[in-house]
Protein backbone atom coordinates (compact mmCIF):
# COMPACT_ATOMS: atom_id res chain seq x y z
CA UNK A 1 0.00 0.00 0.00
CA UNK A 2 1.31 3.04 -0.75
CA UNK A 3 2.04 5.29 2.28
CA UNK A 4 -0.62 8.15 3.24
CA UNK A 5 0.20 11.36 3.18
CA UNK A 6 -0.61 13.72 5.84
CA UNK A 7 -0.47 17.50 5.77
CA UNK A 8 -1.31 19.71 8.56
CA UNK A 9 0.21 23.40 9.93
CA UNK A 10 3.53 23.79 10.35
CA UNK A 11 2.87 25.36 13.89
CA UNK A 12 3.99 23.93 17.00
CA UNK A 13 0.36 23.13 18.49
CA UNK A 14 -0.71 21.92 14.79
CA UNK A 15 2.47 18.85 14.82
CA UNK A 16 1.80 18.10 18.61
CA UNK A 17 -1.70 17.54 18.21
CA UNK A 18 -0.65 15.69 14.29
CA UNK A 19 2.07 13.33 15.80
CA UNK A 20 -0.84 10.96 17.86
CA UNK A 21 -2.51 10.56 14.42
CA UNK A 22 0.60 9.74 12.24
CA UNK A 23 1.41 7.32 15.21
CA UNK A 24 -1.86 5.80 15.46
CA UNK A 25 -2.08 4.98 11.50
CA UNK A 26 1.35 3.91 11.44
CA UNK A 27 1.07 0.38 12.59
CA UNK A 28 -1.51 -0.56 9.93
CA UNK A 29 -0.69 2.48 7.21
CA UNK A 30 2.43 3.68 6.34
CA UNK A 31 2.11 7.67 6.46
CA UNK A 32 4.50 10.56 5.77
CA UNK A 33 3.54 13.61 7.37
CA UNK A 34 4.01 16.67 5.39
CA UNK A 35 3.99 20.47 6.82
CA UNK A 36 2.34 23.66 5.86
CA UNK A 37 4.52 26.30 6.17
CA UNK A 38 1.91 29.47 5.05
CA UNK A 39 4.37 30.40 1.94
CA UNK A 40 1.42 29.42 -0.55
CA UNK A 41 -2.63 30.23 -0.24
CA UNK A 42 -4.55 32.75 -0.52
CA UNK A 43 -2.05 35.99 0.19
CA UNK A 44 -4.72 38.67 -1.89
CA UNK A 45 -7.28 38.09 1.27
CA UNK A 46 -7.59 40.18 3.90
CA UNK A 47 -7.41 37.52 7.00
CA UNK A 48 -7.21 39.90 9.55
CA UNK A 49 -10.41 39.17 10.75
CA UNK A 50 -10.06 35.27 11.34
CA UNK A 51 -8.16 33.81 14.00
CA UNK A 52 -4.56 32.26 13.28
CA UNK A 53 -5.35 29.06 13.44
CA UNK A 54 -7.65 29.49 9.98
CA UNK A 55 -5.09 31.48 8.12
CA UNK A 56 -3.71 28.07 6.10
CA UNK A 57 -6.88 26.26 5.05
CA UNK A 58 -6.57 27.59 1.55
CA UNK A 59 -2.93 25.82 1.07
CA UNK A 60 -4.09 22.75 2.53
CA UNK A 61 -7.05 21.94 1.01
CA UNK A 62 -5.27 23.45 -2.57
CA UNK A 63 -2.60 20.55 -1.85
CA UNK A 64 -5.56 18.09 -1.15
CA UNK A 65 -7.21 19.03 -4.54
CA UNK A 66 -4.01 18.73 -6.55
CA UNK A 67 -3.20 15.33 -5.01
CA UNK A 68 -0.36 15.92 -3.18
CA UNK A 69 -1.63 14.72 0.29
CA UNK A 70 -4.47 12.42 0.79
CA UNK A 71 -5.72 13.76 4.66
CA UNK A 72 -5.87 17.32 5.61
CA UNK A 73 -6.01 17.46 9.39
CA UNK A 74 -7.88 20.53 10.73
CA UNK A 75 -8.96 21.89 14.16
CA UNK A 76 -12.89 22.10 13.59
CA UNK A 77 -13.69 25.25 14.50
CA UNK A 78 -10.84 26.98 12.28
CA UNK A 79 -12.20 24.70 9.17
CA UNK A 80 -14.53 26.88 6.48
CA UNK A 81 -17.82 26.26 7.73
CA UNK A 82 -18.49 25.88 3.76
CA UNK A 83 -17.45 22.34 2.65
CA UNK A 84 -14.57 22.69 -0.76
CA UNK A 85 -16.49 21.27 -3.87
CA UNK A 86 -14.62 17.91 -4.05
CA UNK A 87 -13.32 17.61 -0.50
CA UNK A 88 -15.25 16.12 2.73
CA UNK A 89 -14.69 16.21 6.43
CA UNK A 90 -14.31 11.91 6.43
CA UNK A 91 -13.45 11.80 10.54
CA UNK A 92 -13.19 13.12 13.67
CA UNK A 93 -11.24 12.53 16.61
CA UNK A 94 -12.89 12.07 19.98
CA UNK A 95 -13.68 15.25 21.15
CA UNK A 96 -11.32 17.50 24.19
CA UNK A 97 -11.75 19.14 26.56
CA UNK A 98 -14.38 22.39 24.97
CA UNK A 99 -13.47 25.27 27.60
CA UNK A 100 -11.61 27.91 27.44
CA UNK A 101 -9.08 28.68 30.30
CA UNK A 102 -7.39 31.72 31.93
CA UNK A 103 -3.05 31.47 32.06
CA UNK A 104 -1.60 34.12 34.21
CA UNK A 105 1.52 35.28 35.52
CA UNK A 106 1.51 35.11 38.62
CA UNK A 107 -0.19 32.00 39.82
CA UNK A 108 -3.66 31.53 42.24
CA UNK A 109 -5.86 33.79 40.20
CA UNK A 110 -8.74 33.62 38.75
CA UNK A 111 -11.06 35.35 36.27
CA UNK A 112 -13.06 36.01 39.33
CA UNK A 113 -9.71 37.46 41.23
CA UNK A 114 -7.66 39.20 38.77
CA UNK A 115 -6.87 42.53 39.85
CA UNK A 116 -8.93 45.95 38.41
CA UNK A 117 -6.59 47.30 35.42
CA UNK A 118 -5.06 43.55 34.50
CA UNK A 119 -4.11 42.98 31.14
CA UNK A 120 -6.07 39.92 29.15
CA UNK A 121 -4.76 39.16 25.76
CA UNK A 122 -6.76 38.02 23.26
CA UNK A 123 -8.07 38.50 19.32
CA UNK A 124 -10.88 36.95 19.70
CA UNK A 125 -14.11 38.56 19.49
CA UNK A 126 -16.06 36.06 21.60
CA UNK A 127 -13.47 36.15 24.26
CA UNK A 128 -12.54 40.00 24.39
CA UNK A 129 -17.51 40.56 24.40
CA UNK A 130 -17.50 37.51 27.70
CA UNK A 131 -14.10 39.65 28.98
CA UNK A 132 -16.24 43.04 28.66
CA UNK A 133 -19.57 41.86 30.03
CA UNK A 134 -18.07 39.90 32.99
CA UNK A 135 -14.89 42.03 33.53
CA UNK A 136 -15.16 45.45 32.26
CA UNK A 137 -12.48 47.32 34.64
CA UNK A 138 -10.11 44.97 33.16
CA UNK A 139 -8.03 45.85 30.03
CA UNK A 140 -8.55 43.64 26.56
CA UNK A 141 -5.23 43.54 24.46
CA UNK A 142 -5.43 42.44 20.54
CA UNK A 143 -2.81 39.46 20.93
CA UNK A 144 -2.30 36.83 18.52
CA UNK A 145 -0.06 33.55 17.14
CA UNK A 146 -0.03 30.50 18.11
CA UNK A 147 -0.61 29.69 21.96
CA UNK A 148 3.35 29.11 22.02
CA UNK A 149 4.31 32.64 20.76
CA UNK A 150 1.30 33.94 23.05
CA UNK A 151 2.88 32.30 25.80
CA UNK A 152 6.40 33.44 25.54
CA UNK A 153 4.36 37.30 25.17
CA UNK A 154 2.76 36.54 28.62
CA UNK A 155 6.07 35.70 30.30
CA UNK A 156 8.02 38.33 29.05
CA UNK A 157 7.88 40.51 32.04
CA UNK A 158 8.46 43.91 29.79
CA UNK A 159 4.93 42.99 27.39
CA UNK A 160 2.27 44.13 29.99
CA UNK A 161 0.59 41.54 29.98
CA UNK A 162 -1.22 39.64 33.19
CA UNK A 163 -2.92 36.91 31.47
CA UNK A 164 -4.18 34.70 28.11
CA UNK A 165 -7.18 33.03 27.44
CA UNK A 166 -7.01 30.25 25.22
CA UNK A 167 -8.43 26.81 24.48
CA UNK A 168 -7.63 24.19 26.79
CA UNK A 169 -7.18 21.66 24.50
CA UNK A 170 -4.63 23.82 23.07
CA UNK A 171 -2.80 23.58 26.40
CA UNK A 172 -3.03 19.77 26.63
CA UNK A 173 -1.79 19.29 23.26
CA UNK A 174 1.08 21.38 24.19
CA UNK A 175 1.55 19.46 27.02
CA UNK A 176 1.06 22.98 29.62
CA UNK A 177 -2.11 21.63 31.35
CA UNK A 178 -0.19 22.49 34.72
CA UNK A 179 -0.13 26.12 33.62
CA UNK A 180 -4.19 26.36 33.96
CA UNK A 181 -4.90 28.85 36.46
CA UNK A 182 -8.49 28.39 35.47
CA UNK A 183 -11.02 26.09 33.24
CA UNK A 184 -13.66 28.48 32.41
CA UNK A 185 -17.06 27.03 32.85
CA UNK A 186 -18.72 27.18 29.47
CA UNK A 187 -22.04 28.87 31.14
CA UNK A 188 -19.81 31.72 31.79
CA UNK A 189 -17.93 31.73 28.31
CA UNK A 190 -19.28 29.75 25.41
CA UNK A 191 -17.18 27.74 23.46
CA UNK A 192 -17.08 28.37 19.78
CA UNK A 193 -18.80 25.87 17.82
CA UNK A 194 -16.65 23.15 16.45
CA UNK A 195 -14.36 23.69 19.53
CA UNK A 196 -12.12 20.82 20.63
CA UNK A 197 -12.18 18.80 17.57
CA UNK A 198 -9.78 17.49 15.33
CA UNK A 199 -11.15 16.71 11.98
CA UNK A 200 -9.91 14.80 8.96
CA UNK A 201 -10.48 15.90 5.39
CA UNK A 202 -9.93 14.03 2.16
CA UNK A 203 -10.99 13.98 -1.48
CA UNK A 204 -14.78 12.97 -1.77
CA UNK A 205 -13.48 10.43 -4.34
CA UNK A 206 -10.81 8.85 -2.35
CA UNK A 207 -12.55 5.78 -0.12
CA UNK A 208 -9.42 3.61 0.17
CA UNK A 209 -8.45 6.87 2.37
CA UNK A 210 -11.48 7.21 4.02
CA UNK A 211 -11.39 3.22 4.97
CA UNK A 212 -8.01 3.84 6.63
CA UNK A 213 -8.62 6.72 8.84
CA UNK A 214 -11.78 4.89 9.86
CA UNK A 215 -10.87 3.41 13.05
CA UNK A 216 -9.68 6.77 14.42
CA UNK A 217 -13.55 8.35 14.00
CA UNK A 218 -15.81 8.94 17.21
CA UNK A 219 -19.35 8.73 16.28
CA UNK A 220 -20.63 10.40 18.89
CA UNK A 221 -18.40 13.46 18.18
CA UNK A 222 -19.03 13.60 14.42
CA UNK A 223 -22.83 13.38 15.63
CA UNK A 224 -21.74 16.65 17.52
CA UNK A 225 -19.62 18.13 15.13
CA UNK A 226 -22.01 17.97 12.17
CA UNK A 227 -25.10 19.79 13.95
CA UNK A 228 -22.40 22.74 15.00
CA UNK A 229 -21.76 22.97 11.32
CA UNK A 230 -25.04 23.16 11.07
CA UNK A 231 -25.38 26.12 13.17
CA UNK A 232 -22.44 27.63 11.69
CA UNK A 233 -23.99 27.13 8.26
CA UNK A 234 -27.35 28.15 8.78
CA UNK A 235 -26.48 31.75 10.96
CA UNK A 236 -23.61 32.53 8.49
CA UNK A 237 -20.88 31.89 10.84
CA UNK A 238 -17.24 31.25 10.51
CA UNK A 239 -14.38 31.14 13.48
CA UNK A 240 -14.42 34.77 14.56
CA UNK A 241 -17.59 35.49 14.54
CA UNK A 242 -20.03 36.77 17.22
CA UNK A 243 -21.40 33.21 17.45
CA UNK A 244 -20.55 30.55 19.84
CA UNK A 245 -22.21 27.48 21.29
CA UNK A 246 -22.08 23.46 21.04
CA UNK A 247 -23.78 20.35 20.99
CA UNK A 248 -23.93 17.83 23.82
CA UNK A 249 -25.28 13.98 23.94
CA UNK A 250 -27.44 12.99 26.54
CA UNK A 251 -27.25 9.36 26.90
CA UNK A 252 -30.89 8.21 29.20
CA UNK A 253 -32.39 5.26 30.31
CA UNK A 254 -33.03 2.65 28.29
CA UNK A 255 -30.65 3.02 25.51
CA UNK A 256 -32.46 6.12 24.24
CA UNK A 257 -29.67 9.35 23.29
CA UNK A 258 -31.25 12.96 23.38
CA UNK A 259 -28.63 15.99 21.74
CA UNK A 260 -28.95 19.61 23.46
CA UNK A 261 -27.71 22.47 20.68
CA UNK A 262 -26.39 25.90 22.70
CA UNK A 263 -26.42 28.87 20.00
CA UNK A 264 -25.13 32.67 21.48
CA UNK A 265 -24.84 35.27 19.67
CA UNK A 266 -23.46 38.63 20.94
CA UNK A 267 -21.95 41.94 20.19
CA UNK A 268 -18.75 42.98 20.15
CA UNK A 269 -18.60 44.89 23.13
CA UNK A 270 -20.38 42.16 25.50
CA UNK A 271 -23.34 44.10 26.40
CA UNK A 272 -26.09 41.87 24.97
CA UNK A 273 -26.43 38.25 24.22
CA UNK A 274 -28.80 35.78 23.08
CA UNK A 275 -28.57 32.28 24.30
CA UNK A 276 -30.45 29.76 23.23
CA UNK A 277 -31.25 26.15 23.86
CA UNK A 278 -32.83 23.55 21.92
CA UNK A 279 -33.36 19.88 22.49
CA UNK A 280 -34.28 16.25 20.85
CA UNK A 281 -33.57 12.92 19.41
CA UNK A 282 -32.03 13.92 16.61
CA UNK A 283 -28.87 16.46 16.99
CA UNK A 284 -29.00 17.97 13.42
CA UNK A 285 -33.21 18.93 13.97
CA UNK A 286 -32.50 20.38 17.14
CA UNK A 287 -29.34 22.61 15.72
CA UNK A 288 -31.82 23.35 13.21
CA UNK A 289 -34.28 24.81 16.01
CA UNK A 290 -31.59 25.97 17.83
CA UNK A 291 -30.42 28.41 14.77
CA UNK A 292 -34.00 29.57 13.63
CA UNK A 293 -34.73 30.53 17.38
CA UNK A 294 -31.69 32.35 17.40
CA UNK A 295 -32.70 34.23 14.46
CA UNK A 296 -36.03 35.14 15.72
CA UNK A 297 -34.70 36.64 19.06
CA UNK A 298 -32.77 38.95 16.18
CA UNK A 299 -29.63 37.37 16.12
CA UNK A 300 -28.84 38.89 12.30
CA UNK A 301 -29.95 42.44 13.64
CA UNK A 302 -27.31 41.87 16.84
CA UNK A 303 -24.80 40.92 14.60
CA UNK A 304 -25.16 44.12 11.98
CA UNK A 305 -25.45 46.25 15.06
CA UNK A 306 -28.20 47.02 15.18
Amino acid sequence: MNPLRVGARASKMSLMQTAPVVASLAPAVPTILRPFTGAGGDRTRNRAPLESDGVFSDEIEAALLAGEIDVAVHCLKDAPTLDTPGLTMAAYLRRDDIRDCLVTREPGLSLATLPAGATVATSSVRRTAALRNLRPDITVRPLRGPVDMRLQALDDPESGIDALIVATCSMERLGLAHRIAERISTEILCPPLGAAIIAFQTREDDTATREAIQPMHDPKTGIEATAERLVLLRMGGFCNAPLAGYCTTNPGTGGTTTYTVRAQSFTPDGTTTIDVRRSGSDAAEAAVAASRELTRLGSNELAAGH
